[in-house]
């Protein structure tokens, strides 16, 4: 055990998932008191083999889906006009990502009984997030139509890193909190299918992408495995064809006047729409040695 680890233990109990709950409820100062205060005792300088402090540039974008389109599992052409998205907090750890432990789970029921558990019992509350190893807290709002946006600065340790957390926030904060309202997630499109054509908006509050636990919070994200030695670039791929996988647009009224149609809280589209925010394989973050930005 290092230096660092023994600096976690004693502050954070040795209960990885006590300590996200921690940081994510309670915000920036927690988890630098709780998880990233012990660097200063736990890690020596720059030669040190506890680990060390590090930096990395955060940056969140959509990738091709934001302009090439995509289509669900529905049949459905989507193309958007608009995919705004608030960001709270962004949290790195060393333990293996929902999707891992999903299929350690299927293998193992595989050999004894040759059954599959479903999806809905293979959810986030068996996530072990393990040790902290970064935080990104500058709470802001992406237009992820815009390309690449820097979000602000991680700060973090060195470590293998696995898993992560996506955080909306109560509200969105930044360059896009008028536009988006009460909202943290705002999408606009066009989806095609078989001649038929659905001009569509969907949104959704903090509220209703409420995990376990109460919290606006995505956990068990998938961290591309990296062994982070130094400082670099963190990059979140945000995936809207994650969030609209499952929606079946024939159930969205179509436009009398060209104007997006806004799904009905109460309708099968928008219950699919808020199942997808939900789903870690949405947000894939991943490790780049160096800086975006020459």
């Amino acid at each position: 055990m290092t230096s660092m680890d023994a600096g976690k233990g004693s502050r954070m109990g040795g209960n990885g998932r006590g300590a996200r709950r921690g940081v994510v409820s309670l915000g920036a100062v927690v988890l630098a008191g709780m998880a990233l205060g012990g660097l200063g005792a736990g890690c020596g300088g720059e030669d040190s083999t506890t680990g060390k402090r590090l930096t990395h540039e955060t940056v969140v974008t959509a990738g091709a889906e934001a302009t090439g389109g995509f289509t669900n599992a529905m049949g459905w052409r989507v193309t958007l006009s608009r995919a705004d998205v608030a960001v709270g907090a962004l949290y790195y750890f060393d333990g293996a990502p929902v999707t891992a432990m999903r299929g350690r789970r299927l293998r193992l029921l595989d050999r004894v009984s040759g059954w599959l558990i479903r999806e809905a019992h293979a959810h986030p509350g068996h996530y072990e997030p393990g040790n902290a190893l970064g935080e990104m807290t500058a709470a802001t709002s992406v237009d992820l139509m815009g390309g690449p946006v820097s979000v602000g600065a991680s700060e973090a340790v060195t470590g293998v890193y696995r898993s992560a957390s996506f955080d909306f926030g109560a509200k969105a904060v930044g360059p896009l909190a008028g536009a988006m309202g009460e909202a943290v997630v705002v999408v606009e499109g066009v989806a095609e299918k078989e001649g038929m054509s659905r001009s569509f908006r969907a949104e959704a509050k903090a509220d209703e992408v409420l995990d376990t636990d109460a919290l606006p919070v995505v956990e068990g994200c998938v961290f591309e495995e990296a062994e982070v030695q130094g400082d670099g670039t963190v990059t979140v791929l945000v995936k809207p064809s994650v969030w609209l996988d499952q929606v079946d647009f024939e159930e969205v009224p179509e436009s009398a006047d060209g104007e997006p149609v806004a799904f009905d809280v109460r309708g099968t589209p928008h219950k699919a729409f808020i199942r997808g925010l939900k789903k870690g394989t949405g947000y894939v973050f991943s490790y780049g040695a160096g800086s975006e930005e020459k």
